[in-house]
């Protein structure tokens, strides 16, 4: 891309500018290979924003070459650029030598479980990456259980989003069981997938043991009645999980009951999203009941 190269090229010899933004700019992947050139050469951007530009797998490759010597960049998101099991698999190698990137952001890529097997790998041995979005890339509970391994060694990553990846009950075992001994992840997003009532158990029997993780989003997966009842137990005992979004699960007034119970004595949660559920008069009226004892809920 032509703009693409002429902006490169000037950025070359800038010495100011930190951020740079061209979401949907139809750069392709000769306008990523421009700016590819540009990041081996430029100390002082830090930030590189490419979302809906087509980047593909080649575009990627020539990115990923130029921050395994790029020493500036802390965050690079390529959001829906079709990079494909290839472009995964480049970024995965950048992660494994670069040691300045903090946040990487791979959503709406669709490279499914095979990419994020390459960015697990990977991720058991870096050191600097914090935040890493997958959303919508398909991964499944293959996927799914390939970065939960991850996790169990990784020690440095604090946000983690899956969702819309087609994770269900086999996938959030996986990551429960990792959540058993993580120490440093505090945001986990499993919006929009299908864990069930029995993906919510597992995650439970994991928030009972894990004493770092703040931020739990759990919307639209479907975990019923039974799942709540799983997640109330486990907020009796937990003391760390601070907001917790249960949005749209087809939770009735059981579900409510149950998680009312749980807010009588937490003392830590201080937001809980019940929107768009089914939990009527007789669960709102259990919520009230629980309200007057909770101190911590805002």
């Amino acid at each position: 891309d032509a703009g693409a190269a002429s902006l490169a090229e000037a950025m070359k010899v800038n010495t100011t500018l930190t951020k740079l933004d061209l979401t949907a700019n139809n750069i392709d992947f000769a306008g990523a290979e421009s700016l590819a050139e540009l990041l081996k050469v430029n100390t002082r951007l830090t930030e590189l924003i490419l979302r809906y530009n087509g980047v593909a797998a080649v575009g990627s490759s020539s990115l990923a070459e130029a921050l395994k010597i790029n020493t500036t960049l802390t965050q690079l998101d390529v959001f829906d650029n079709c990079i494909g099991e290839a472009g995964a698999a480049s970024f995965a190698e950048v992660l494994k030598v670069n040691t300045t990137l903090t946040q990487l952001d791979l959503g709406a890529n669709q490279f499914g479980a095979v990419g994020a097997a390459f960015l697990a790998k990977a991720m058991k041995d870096n050191t600097t990456l914090k935040h890493l979005r997958l959303s919508a890339d398909r991964i499944g509970d293959a996927g799914a259980t390939f970065l939960a391994e991850a996790m169990k060694v990784n020690s440095t990553l604090t946000q983690l989003w899956v969702d819309q990846c087609n994770i269900g009950a086999a996938g959030s075992a996986s990551i429960s069981e990792a959540m058993k001994v993580n120490t440093t992840l505090t945001q986990l997003d499993l919006w929009h997938n299908s864990i069930g009532a029995a993906g919510a158990a597992s995650l439970a029997e994991a928030m009972k043991v894990n004493t770092t993780l703040t931020q739990l989003t759990l919307r639209k997966n479907n975990i019923g009645d039974a799942g709540a009842a799983s997640l109330a137990e486990a907020m009796k005992v937990n003391t760390t999980l601070t907001e917790l979004d249960l949005n749209s699960n087809n939770i009735g007034a059981a579900g409510a009951a149950s998680l009312a119970e749980a807010m009588k004595v937490n003392t830590t949660l201080t937001q809980l999203d019940l929107s768009e559920n089914n939990i009527g008069d007789a669960g709102a009226a259990s919520l009230a009941e629980a309200m007057k004892v909770n101190t911590t809920l805002t």
